[in-house]
């Protein structure tokens, strides 16, 4: 005799579906609910970094358009968090000017602590650079003006710390644009804020 399909199985596997979707939404809502804690907590601020006393040293730029320069500056950081420190894991530096890079250096890592403000000295060499015409046009001029107007941008893997509690590596992309960077001669040095994508 033909067998028929029980009219419970029909049942059991709605129910099972069901069951499988209160699952995730549990999961879900628990996600959520842990997320707003923290973040309550925390209350997450912004980090805010400037780039300060800027200068460049031993400028030299020949007739085929080859540079040579040090540039020195400070670049502060302040993180504001009552709750969260910062880890640098890695620090790269690039000096720009328009879309070229002149120098490049890295940092030893280092932690940010709460509610602090770093101080983070550097100098960077440029040693016979190949300088595009027109951007050698450009340095020429605003050499003769006593300032170069540079691009400072700082690419790092961070790490956030709240109690035990440490994040995973984010990268975090910091551009001081538009720095007004003084000559030796000069005595004005023009503090620039920065921009940061983490």
């Amino acid at each position: 005799m033909p067998t028929t399909a029980s009219p419970s199985q029909p049942l059991r596997r709605r129910s099972l579906v069901c069951y499988v979707f209160l699952v995730i939404l549990t999961l879900i809502f628990i996600l959520a609910v842990g997320f707003l804690i923290t973040w309550l907590v925390t209350k997450p601020k912004k980090l805010h970094y400037s780039l300060e006393n800027a200068s460049v040293q031993h400028f030299i730029l020949t007739d085929d358009n080859h540079m040579s320069a040090t540039f020195k500056f400070t670049i502060q950081s302040r993180n504001p968090n009552h709750r969260i420190s910062v880890y640098y894991n890695s620090v790269e530096i690039f000096v720009k000017f328009k879309d070229q890079t002149l120098a490049f250096d890295t940092m030893e890592p280092f932690h940010q602590p709460r509610m602090n403000v770093t101080q983070i000295d550097d100098t960077l060499v440029a040693q016979n650079v190949a300088v595009s015409k027109s951007n050698s046009y450009d340095l020429r001029a605003q050499h003769s003006l006593g300032k170069i107007e540079l691009e400072v941008y700082v690419k790092a893997k961070v790490r956030f710390k709240v109690g035990v509690w440490k994040s995973s590596h984010r990268t975090a992309h910091i551009k001081c644009s538009h720095a007004m960077v003084s000559l030796p001669q000069s005595n004005k040095s023009q503090n620039s804020s920065c921009t940061a994508d983490i």
